[in-house]
């Protein structure tokens, strides 16, 4: 009888110890670092020009208790380079009763189940936050986990259920090089660069910028165009008044470039450090 009730003790013990422990939980968030407002601006995927921050930006991670806030800052837009090399993103301001949202945003993150138990997600980018209270300070909420490893939401939607008081617009400018990667072309007109090797393997963009002499006037839409067939262009005598401009990128050394194609004078494709090619009719009819 001792025996069977020893080993009726141990068990229960093993269990309340399993049950009780840290594995049984999950990930354990940090709480936040409070900080100035300043600190905190909209991050977008493109690399603008603008000052950094003269404070580094807190920490993210739980609601402390003694941090009271009054609004909620949301990001949105950013993800295009206009054609005058800027980008355009919002802050968009809530306030209201913030309760509810901080009580779920600080809830704690569930234990995760088996990997075979969770099904494949395509998981969206994490929502741009910072809360602010009263005296300029500010902090970035992180937001729990669910059982199968995915941002719970329910704290970010309380937040958009407040009502909108206020909506900031920036129009930033985005670094040269960065911005030739993205939108293909730069909105700044370059004088082609004349070269004498050939054109052979070049990745080339699908956007082009439209110059009238050295002034942009637009952007065209995607247009594909090849130009490994193109023979080679006889001298030139006529400057061009209208061009277009997409970038080009070399085998080797892997860098990005301009590519230029003359609508009018002597009609040539021009990757700048090689020999320019005669425009085909097909290839200049994609641009009237």
């Amino acid at each position: 009888m001792t025996w069977r009730w020893l080993v009726g003790a141990l068990l229960v013990a093993i269990t309340a110890v399993t049950c009780g422990s840290p594995t049984s939980l999950g990930p354990v968030r940090p709480v936040a670092e409070v900080g100035s407002a300043d600190a905190f601006q909209c991050q977008v995927p493109q690399q603008l020009d603008r000052p950094t921050p003269a404070v580094d930006r807190p920490i993210p991670g739980t609601i402390p208790d003694d941090f009271v806030p009054v609004a909620a800052v949301m990001c949105d837009g950013g993800e295009t380079v206009e054609s005058d090399g800027t980008v355009v993103y919002r802050e968009l301001r809530r306030a209201g009763d913030l309760s509810t949202a901080i009580r779920l945003l600080n809830e704690p993150s569930e234990p995760s189940l088996t990997v075979d138990l969770c099904p494949t997600y395509s998981i969206a980018e994490p929502e741009q936050l910072w809360l602010e209270d009263a005296q300029g300070r500010a902090m970035e909420p992180s937001v729990p986990v669910g059982e199968c490893g995915l941002p719970k939401q329910e704290g970010i939607e309380a937040i958009r259920a407040l009502e909108s008081v206020d909506v900031v617009e920036h129009r930033d400018p985005v670094l040269e090089r960065p911005r030739l990667s993205v939108s293909s072309c730069s909105p700044h007109y370059s004088d082609p660069v004349v070269g004498s090797d050939p054109a052979a393997g070049l990745t080339i963009g699908y956007t082009y910028c439209l110059f009238d002499g050295t002034v942009n006037v637009g952007v065209t839409d995607e247009i594909g165009i090849s130009i490994e067939d193109l023979p080679r262009a006889g001298t030139c005598s006529i400057s061009a008044t209208r061009t277009a401009t997409t970038t080009y990128v070399a085998a080797w050394p892997s860098n990005i470039r301009n590519l230029t194609v003359e609508l009018d004078g002597c009609h040539r494709v021009i990757p700048d450090g090689h020999a320019p090619l005669q425009a085909s009719a097909e290839i200049l009819s994609e641009f009237r």
